[in-house]
């Protein structure tokens, strides 16, 4: 019998587990369902760095290298 390691993971990663281990899963659901179950759980506020600087431009300046960069 081989020994199990417990997985450790950030609260907010744990969150997720959580939020998605009980059925319906994400890939039961239409893609309509499911992509409002991952915006939803995404939907909660999140600290922000802090910044040095400043950057020029909006999101429709930067949605083709968003796309360009994410497979």
């Amino acid at each position: 019998m081989t020994a199990q390691r417990r997985v450790v993971l950030e609260p907010s990663a744990q969150g997720i587990v959580d939020a998605t281990s009980k059925p319906p899963f994400l890939y039961e659901l239409e893609p309509k369902a499911a992509r409002k179950v991952l915006d939803d759980l995404q939907a909660a506020p999140a600290g922000l760095l802090p910044i040095d600087g400043w950057i020029l431009g909006n999101a429709g300046m930067h949605d083709r290298l968003v796309r360009e960069a994410t497979p």
